[in-house]
Protein backbone atom coordinates (compact mmCIF):
# COMPACT_ATOMS: atom_id res chain seq x y z
CA UNK A 1 0.00 0.00 0.00
CA UNK A 2 1.54 3.33 -1.34
CA UNK A 3 1.07 6.43 1.04
CA UNK A 4 -1.57 8.05 -0.41
CA UNK A 5 -3.76 4.32 -0.56
CA UNK A 6 -2.49 4.68 3.81
CA UNK A 7 -3.37 8.12 4.65
CA UNK A 8 -6.87 7.63 3.11
CA UNK A 9 -7.39 4.71 4.93
CA UNK A 10 -6.24 6.53 8.33
CA UNK A 11 -8.52 9.67 7.29
CA UNK A 12 -11.33 7.18 6.46
CA UNK A 13 -11.26 5.56 10.20
CA UNK A 14 -10.34 9.26 12.00
CA UNK A 15 -14.03 10.17 10.32
CA UNK A 16 -15.88 6.87 11.00
CA UNK A 17 -14.73 7.43 14.54
CA UNK A 18 -16.12 11.20 14.52
CA UNK A 19 -19.26 9.91 13.39
CA UNK A 20 -19.71 7.02 15.93
CA UNK A 21 -18.38 9.74 18.92
CA UNK A 22 -21.22 12.11 17.72
CA UNK A 23 -23.85 8.93 16.87
CA UNK A 24 -23.00 7.79 21.02
CA UNK A 25 -23.60 11.23 22.11
CA UNK A 26 -26.84 11.95 20.30
CA UNK A 27 -28.26 8.44 21.80
CA UNK A 28 -26.95 9.76 25.22
CA UNK A 29 -28.82 13.12 24.66
CA UNK A 30 -31.99 11.19 23.56
CA UNK A 31 -32.40 8.57 26.56
CA UNK A 32 -30.53 10.81 29.61
CA UNK A 33 -32.34 14.31 28.69
CA UNK A 34 -34.41 14.28 31.85
CA UNK A 35 -31.03 13.60 34.12
CA UNK A 36 -29.32 16.54 33.06
CA UNK A 37 -25.83 15.49 35.50
CA UNK A 38 -25.85 11.99 34.43
CA UNK A 39 -25.90 12.82 30.67
CA UNK A 40 -23.27 15.95 30.80
CA UNK A 41 -21.17 13.29 32.32
CA UNK A 42 -21.42 10.44 29.88
CA UNK A 43 -21.19 12.54 26.89
CA UNK A 44 -17.72 14.09 28.91
CA UNK A 45 -16.94 10.19 29.17
CA UNK A 46 -17.37 9.93 24.99
CA UNK A 47 -15.87 13.01 23.45
CA UNK A 48 -12.26 11.67 23.73
CA UNK A 49 -13.24 8.90 21.93
CA UNK A 50 -14.04 10.73 18.48
CA UNK A 51 -10.23 12.28 18.64
CA UNK A 52 -7.13 11.12 17.09
CA UNK A 53 -5.26 10.36 20.31
CA UNK A 54 -8.55 9.53 22.75
CA UNK A 55 -6.44 8.03 25.42
CA UNK A 56 -4.26 11.12 25.92
CA UNK A 57 -7.56 13.07 25.90
CA UNK A 58 -10.14 15.15 28.15
CA UNK A 59 -13.07 17.21 28.13
CA UNK A 60 -13.93 20.31 30.40
CA UNK A 61 -17.17 21.46 30.31
CA UNK A 62 -18.97 25.06 31.95
CA UNK A 63 -21.86 26.83 31.71
CA UNK A 64 -23.64 29.28 34.15
CA UNK A 65 -22.23 28.69 38.12
CA UNK A 66 -21.27 25.08 36.98
CA UNK A 67 -18.23 23.26 35.83
CA UNK A 68 -17.64 19.31 34.85
CA UNK A 69 -14.49 18.01 34.87
CA UNK A 70 -10.92 19.02 35.10
CA UNK A 71 -9.73 22.47 33.63
CA UNK A 72 -7.36 22.27 30.76
CA UNK A 73 -3.84 23.80 32.34
CA UNK A 74 -2.22 25.23 29.52
CA UNK A 75 -2.91 26.45 25.97
CA UNK A 76 -3.31 22.90 24.07
CA UNK A 77 -7.25 23.04 23.48
CA UNK A 78 -10.14 23.10 21.11
CA UNK A 79 -13.35 25.01 22.51
CA UNK A 80 -16.90 25.65 21.24
CA UNK A 81 -18.54 28.38 23.06
CA UNK A 82 -22.18 27.87 23.83
CA UNK A 83 -25.28 30.24 23.49
CA UNK A 84 -27.82 28.35 25.81
CA UNK A 85 -30.41 30.79 26.74
CA UNK A 86 -30.44 34.74 26.60
CA UNK A 87 -28.58 34.86 29.98
CA UNK A 88 -27.11 31.65 30.25
CA UNK A 89 -24.17 30.64 28.31
CA UNK A 90 -20.77 28.44 28.66
CA UNK A 91 -17.78 26.70 26.86
CA UNK A 92 -17.03 23.07 26.26
CA UNK A 93 -13.25 22.01 25.94
CA UNK A 94 -10.92 19.16 24.41
CA UNK A 95 -7.21 19.10 25.53
CA UNK A 96 -4.74 16.81 25.81
CA UNK A 97 -4.32 15.49 29.13
CA UNK A 98 -1.22 14.22 28.09
CA UNK A 99 1.06 13.75 25.23
CA UNK A 100 1.05 10.99 22.95
CA UNK A 101 4.64 9.08 22.64
CA UNK A 102 7.23 10.37 20.40
CA UNK A 103 5.36 13.73 19.72
CA UNK A 104 6.86 16.59 20.77
CA UNK A 105 4.30 19.11 18.65
CA UNK A 106 0.46 17.75 19.55
CA UNK A 107 -2.21 18.96 16.79
CA UNK A 108 -5.60 18.84 16.49
CA UNK A 109 -7.45 18.20 13.14
CA UNK A 110 -9.65 20.05 11.70
CA UNK A 111 -12.21 18.19 11.12
CA UNK A 112 -12.35 17.22 14.90
CA UNK A 113 -13.29 21.44 15.41
CA UNK A 114 -16.25 20.99 13.41
CA UNK A 115 -17.23 17.88 15.52
CA UNK A 116 -16.87 19.87 18.41
CA UNK A 117 -18.93 22.50 17.18
CA UNK A 118 -21.85 19.57 16.53
CA UNK A 119 -21.34 17.85 19.96
CA UNK A 120 -21.23 21.99 21.12
CA UNK A 121 -25.12 22.24 19.78
CA UNK A 122 -26.14 18.81 21.08
CA UNK A 123 -25.03 20.09 25.08
CA UNK A 124 -26.33 23.56 24.47
CA UNK A 125 -29.70 22.30 23.27
CA UNK A 126 -30.22 19.38 26.16
CA UNK A 127 -29.27 21.82 29.17
CA UNK A 128 -31.65 24.37 27.35
CA UNK A 129 -34.26 21.51 27.32
CA UNK A 130 -33.60 21.14 30.90
CA UNK A 131 -33.49 24.87 32.15
CA UNK A 132 -37.08 25.26 30.09
CA UNK A 133 -38.47 22.48 31.86
CA UNK A 134 -37.43 23.62 35.47
CA UNK A 135 -38.95 27.00 34.27
CA UNK A 136 -42.34 24.89 33.94
CA UNK A 137 -42.12 23.15 36.72
CA UNK A 138 -42.05 26.08 38.90
CA UNK A 139 -44.68 27.77 36.90
CA UNK A 140 -47.47 25.08 37.61
CA UNK A 141 -45.58 24.98 41.10
CA UNK A 142 -46.68 28.36 41.55
CA UNK A 143 -49.75 27.55 40.20
CA UNK A 144 -50.94 24.68 41.97
CA UNK A 145 -49.90 26.57 45.33
CA UNK A 146 -51.74 30.03 44.15
CA UNK A 147 -55.20 27.26 43.22
CA UNK A 148 -54.52 25.78 46.96
CA UNK A 149 -54.22 29.49 48.89
CA UNK A 150 -57.47 30.55 46.45
CA UNK A 151 -59.56 28.12 47.72
CA UNK A 152 -57.84 27.75 51.38
CA UNK A 153 -59.08 31.51 51.16
CA UNK A 154 -62.64 31.41 50.38
CA UNK A 155 -62.99 28.33 52.60
CA UNK A 156 -61.61 30.27 55.10
CA UNK A 157 -63.44 33.46 54.32
CA UNK A 158 -66.73 31.28 54.86
CA UNK A 159 -65.73 29.62 58.19
CA UNK A 160 -65.02 33.43 59.61
CA UNK A 161 -68.29 34.84 58.46
CA UNK A 162 -70.23 31.65 60.12
CA UNK A 163 -68.78 31.76 63.13
CA UNK A 164 -68.68 35.83 63.21
CA UNK A 165 -72.12 36.12 64.63
CA UNK A 166 -72.72 32.95 67.10
CA UNK A 167 -69.47 35.18 68.69
CA UNK A 168 -70.75 38.17 68.93
CA UNK A 169 -74.59 36.89 70.50
CA UNK A 170 -72.54 34.95 73.36
CA UNK A 171 -70.29 37.50 73.94
CA UNK A 172 -73.38 39.73 73.75
CA UNK A 173 -75.29 37.64 76.26
CA UNK A 174 -72.30 37.00 78.53
CA UNK A 175 -71.90 40.63 79.24
CA UNK A 176 -75.41 41.26 79.73
CA UNK A 177 -75.36 37.95 82.26
CA UNK A 178 -72.27 39.11 83.64
CA UNK A 179 -73.97 43.00 84.72
CA UNK A 180 -76.23 41.61 87.13
CA UNK A 181 -74.55 38.74 88.23
CA UNK A 182 -73.99 38.92 92.30
CA UNK A 183 -72.41 35.04 92.60
CA UNK A 184 -68.80 35.19 92.82
CA UNK A 185 -68.20 31.47 91.25
CA UNK A 186 -70.51 32.40 88.06
CA UNK A 187 -69.53 36.15 87.78
CA UNK A 188 -65.41 34.11 87.44
CA UNK A 189 -67.09 31.53 84.99
CA UNK A 190 -68.52 33.81 82.70
CA UNK A 191 -65.41 36.17 82.89
CA UNK A 192 -63.40 33.04 81.75
CA UNK A 193 -65.84 32.62 79.02
CA UNK A 194 -66.00 36.50 77.62
CA UNK A 195 -61.93 36.14 77.43
CA UNK A 196 -62.38 33.21 75.65
CA UNK A 197 -65.12 34.28 73.00
CA UNK A 198 -62.69 37.80 72.70
CA UNK A 199 -59.63 35.14 71.96
CA UNK A 200 -61.93 33.05 69.72
CA UNK A 201 -62.99 36.95 67.63
CA UNK A 202 -59.14 37.14 67.42
CA UNK A 203 -58.58 34.39 65.62
CA UNK A 204 -61.56 35.08 63.38
CA UNK A 205 -60.27 38.31 62.37
CA UNK A 206 -56.94 36.95 61.84
CA UNK A 207 -59.25 34.55 59.51
CA UNK A 208 -60.96 37.36 57.52
CA UNK A 209 -57.40 39.10 57.63
CA UNK A 210 -55.46 36.09 55.56
CA UNK A 211 -58.46 35.79 53.42
CA UNK A 212 -58.99 39.60 52.56
CA UNK A 213 -62.26 39.92 53.81
CA UNK A 214 -61.37 43.24 56.13
CA UNK A 215 -61.67 46.27 53.96
CA UNK A 216 -58.02 48.33 53.96
CA UNK A 217 -58.78 51.55 54.20
CA UNK A 218 -55.35 52.84 53.78
CA UNK A 219 -54.16 57.51 55.26
CA UNK A 220 -51.19 58.58 55.77
CA UNK A 221 -49.99 57.27 58.99
CA UNK A 222 -46.63 58.04 60.91
CA UNK A 223 -45.15 54.53 61.24
CA UNK A 224 -42.78 55.06 64.47
CA UNK A 225 -45.85 56.35 66.34
CA UNK A 226 -47.67 53.14 65.62
CA UNK A 227 -45.07 51.24 66.87
CA UNK A 228 -44.34 52.51 70.20
CA UNK A 229 -48.27 52.58 70.59
CA UNK A 230 -47.76 48.47 69.65
CA UNK A 231 -45.23 48.41 72.41
CA UNK A 232 -46.75 50.06 74.78
CA UNK A 233 -49.89 48.05 74.68
CA UNK A 234 -48.07 44.82 75.11
CA UNK A 235 -45.79 45.87 78.18
CA UNK A 236 -47.82 43.43 80.15
CA UNK A 237 -46.41 40.69 78.14
CA UNK A 238 -42.79 42.23 78.51
CA UNK A 239 -43.09 43.17 82.00
CA UNK A 240 -43.97 39.04 82.39
CA UNK A 241 -40.43 38.07 81.12
CA UNK A 242 -38.66 41.10 81.69
CA UNK A 243 -38.04 41.79 78.45
CA UNK A 244 -36.29 44.85 77.28
CA UNK A 245 -37.36 46.61 74.08
CA UNK A 246 -34.71 49.27 72.19
CA UNK A 247 -35.35 51.67 69.56
CA UNK A 248 -33.80 52.67 66.79
CA UNK A 249 -36.08 55.03 64.62
CA UNK A 250 -34.88 56.91 62.37
CA UNK A 251 -36.36 60.82 62.98
CA UNK A 252 -38.43 62.42 60.21
CA UNK A 253 -39.58 59.34 58.24
CA UNK A 254 -42.36 60.67 55.99
CA UNK A 255 -45.55 59.51 56.72
CA UNK A 256 -46.29 56.03 54.31
CA UNK A 257 -50.44 55.30 52.82
CA UNK A 258 -51.42 52.26 55.42
CA UNK A 259 -53.98 50.89 56.75
CA UNK A 260 -53.40 51.88 60.44
CA UNK A 261 -55.50 48.95 62.07
CA UNK A 262 -53.97 46.27 59.64
CA UNK A 263 -50.16 47.43 60.13
CA UNK A 264 -51.32 47.09 64.12
CA UNK A 265 -51.85 44.20 63.30
CA UNK A 266 -48.54 43.15 61.71
CA UNK A 267 -46.76 44.76 63.91
CA UNK A 268 -47.98 43.08 66.95
CA UNK A 269 -48.16 39.24 65.44
CA UNK A 270 -44.18 40.24 64.86
CA UNK A 271 -43.70 41.22 68.49
CA UNK A 272 -45.86 38.46 70.02
CA UNK A 273 -43.81 36.05 67.65
CA UNK A 274 -40.92 37.75 69.70
CA UNK A 275 -41.74 37.57 72.82
CA UNK A 276 -42.24 33.68 72.37
CA UNK A 277 -39.34 33.30 71.27
CA UNK A 278 -37.80 34.68 74.12
CA UNK A 279 -36.67 33.45 77.78
CA UNK A 280 -36.62 35.64 80.74
CA UNK A 281 -34.49 39.36 80.01
CA UNK A 282 -34.34 39.05 76.61
CA UNK A 283 -33.96 41.67 74.17
CA UNK A 284 -36.06 43.19 71.59
CA UNK A 285 -34.40 45.47 68.70
CA UNK A 286 -37.33 47.28 66.59
CA UNK A 287 -35.56 49.94 64.02
CA UNK A 288 -36.66 51.72 61.32
CA UNK A 289 -34.40 53.35 58.57
CA UNK A 290 -35.51 55.41 55.45
CA UNK A 291 -32.96 54.57 52.13
CA UNK A 292 -33.82 56.12 48.94
CA UNK A 293 -37.57 55.07 48.02
CA UNK A 294 -37.80 52.95 50.36
CA UNK A 295 -38.67 52.44 54.56
CA UNK A 296 -37.05 49.45 56.32
CA UNK A 297 -38.41 48.25 59.58
CA UNK A 298 -36.90 45.52 61.30
CA UNK A 299 -38.07 43.48 64.57
CA UNK A 300 -35.29 41.71 66.17
CA UNK A 301 -34.84 39.48 69.08
CA UNK A 302 -31.81 37.55 70.74
CA UNK A 303 -33.86 34.68 71.72
CA UNK A 304 -33.31 30.59 70.38
CA UNK A 305 -33.63 31.09 66.91
CA UNK A 306 -35.33 29.35 64.13
CA UNK A 307 -34.23 26.10 62.29
CA UNK A 308 -33.17 26.88 58.84
CA UNK A 309 -35.53 23.78 57.24
CA UNK A 310 -38.79 25.36 58.64
CA UNK A 311 -37.73 29.33 57.54
CA UNK A 312 -39.30 28.59 53.87
CA UNK A 313 -42.85 27.33 55.42
CA UNK A 314 -42.84 30.58 57.80
CA UNK A 315 -45.44 32.66 56.23
CA UNK A 316 -47.52 29.31 55.15
CA UNK A 317 -51.37 30.11 56.60
CA UNK A 318 -51.45 27.02 59.79
CA UNK A 319 -47.95 26.35 59.69
CA UNK A 320 -47.07 26.45 63.67
CA UNK A 321 -44.49 24.49 65.78
CA UNK A 322 -45.94 25.85 68.79
CA UNK A 323 -49.73 24.40 69.36
CA UNK A 324 -49.74 26.50 72.59
CA UNK A 325 -49.12 29.92 71.25
CA UNK A 326 -51.59 30.10 68.48
CA UNK A 327 -52.87 28.24 64.54
CA UNK A 328 -50.10 29.30 62.77
CA UNK A 329 -52.00 32.37 61.26
CA UNK A 330 -50.07 35.21 62.45
CA UNK A 331 -47.05 35.46 60.30
CA UNK A 332 -49.35 34.04 57.12
CA UNK A 333 -51.92 37.35 57.97
CA UNK A 334 -48.35 39.53 57.92
CA UNK A 335 -47.43 38.63 55.35
CA UNK A 336 -50.47 39.48 53.12
CA UNK A 337 -50.85 42.42 54.98
CA UNK A 338 -47.74 43.69 53.85
CA UNK A 339 -48.00 42.35 50.67
CA UNK A 340 -51.71 44.36 50.38
CA UNK A 341 -49.60 47.32 51.38
CA UNK A 342 -46.87 46.45 48.08
CA UNK A 343 -44.29 46.01 50.53
CA UNK A 344 -42.32 42.76 50.79
CA UNK A 345 -41.52 40.66 54.05
CA UNK A 346 -38.06 38.61 55.20
CA UNK A 347 -36.58 36.33 58.13
CA UNK A 348 -33.28 36.02 58.84
CA UNK A 349 -32.48 33.89 61.44
CA UNK A 350 -29.20 31.72 63.30
CA UNK A 351 -30.07 29.17 66.29
CA UNK A 352 -28.99 30.36 69.61
CA UNK A 353 -28.86 34.28 68.52
CA UNK A 354 -31.84 34.83 67.60
CA UNK A 355 -34.33 36.20 64.65
CA UNK A 356 -34.91 39.22 62.36
CA UNK A 357 -38.14 40.27 60.53
CA UNK A 358 -37.09 43.04 57.66
CA UNK A 359 -40.54 45.08 55.86
CA UNK A 360 -39.50 47.03 53.24
CA UNK A 361 -41.88 49.55 52.40
CA UNK A 362 -42.79 51.76 49.36
CA UNK A 363 -41.61 55.86 50.84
Amino acid sequence: MDFTSSQLSINLAERVKELECLYNISRIVRTKKHSLDVALDLILQEIPKGWQFPEHMAAYLKYGPNTIGTAPTDGNYQSVYLQITNDLNGELYVYFKSSPNNMHNVYFLREEQALLNQIGNEVASLIELNVNLQKEKLIQEKMRSSDRLKLLSELTAGVAHELNTPLGNILGYSELLLQSEVNAQQEHDLNKVIKSVKHAREIVKKLMFFSCEMPSQFKPTALNPLITECVDLLRIQLKEKDIRVKFNLQENIPDLRLDPVQFTQVIFNLLLNAINALDKKGEITISTQQSQQEIRLKIEDNGKGIPENELPFLFRPFYTKNTNTGMGLGLAVTHGIVQAHGGSIQVESTLGKGSSFIILLKA
